[in-house]
């Protein structure tokens, strides 16, 4: 899951389908505690998705 921040400020999730050793690269950016609460907006915070923040925005 992606947790995405529109150009409006709306935060919206999202899927990716990417292959696992796409990510063998990249280094790791958050510290712990943003890590734990982007999980917690993404488990509870009821976003949208991006699809359905797409057709409120059309």
């Amino acid at each position: 899951m992606l947790l995405l921040t529109m150009r409006d400020g709306q935060e919206v999730f999202s899927l990716l389908d990417v292959w696992p050793a796409s990510f063998d690269h990249l280094p790791e950016t958050l510290d712990s505690a943003t890590r734990r609460a982007i999980v917690h907006r993404l488990d509870y915070g009821g976003l949208p998705t991006s699809a359905q923040w797409a057709n409120l925005n059309t």
